[in-house]
């Protein structure tokens, strides 16, 4: 069993309790969408009067679902590491891999941030719809937004973390 985490104090325990919420929100939004599909198909099935465009709302709310728990994920450093091939390294030297990877991985959520803020703009300009429901499309991917952010930002501060057990320091 691993040891527990050492407490976070200061802007991480900030960073900690914004992602922990945004991940918290992110699970309300896949429960509200579970009681909408169940609405849905009772009301299909037995009044043949379905929610309309049921889909299209599951597709919005999953996405902004998921990607609020990417931070968390992160945060923890619970994502998927494949250490076939590291186990061998030292635990310094397995940091300085994860320096890179978290880096690399701050690096790409920046670009994503900012293209996907691109994309909400040029969406809102150009008064782009949802097919069925016509919703703004703005709207939705706006909302994926603060996930991106609060992802580049765990990722700076496991970088941050890795670099300093790479460089001897303490975890």
């Amino acid at each position: 069993m691993a040891a527990p985490a050492p407490k976070r104090t200061g802007l991480a325990a900030l960073l900690d309790t914004v992602i922990t919420w945004w991940a918290l929100a992110g699970g309300m939004v896949f429960v509200a969408l579970v009681i909408m599909s169940i609405v849905s198909i009772v009301g299909r099935k037995l009044f043949s009067h379905p929610i309309e465009g049921d889909m299209e709302l599951l597709m919005m709310g999953a996405a902004i679902g998921s990607a609020a728990f990417l931070p968390v994920c992160e945060l923890d450093d619970h994502h998927i590491k494949v250490d076939a091939l590291t186990t061998w390294m030292s635990e310094r030297g397995r940091a300085a891999l994860d320096v890179l990877a978290h880096a690399l991985l701050a690096a790409a959520s920046a670009v994503i941030t900012w293209r996907s803020a691109l994309y909400v703009e040029e969406c809102y300009e150009n008064m782009e719809v949802s097919t069925l429901l016509l919703v703004p499309v703005w709207q939705p991917v706006l909302l994926l937004v603060p996930s991106f952010v609060l992802l580049t930002l765990a990722a700076l501060y496991r970088a941050f973390i890795s670099l300093n057990t790479a460089t001897g320091g303490h975890k």
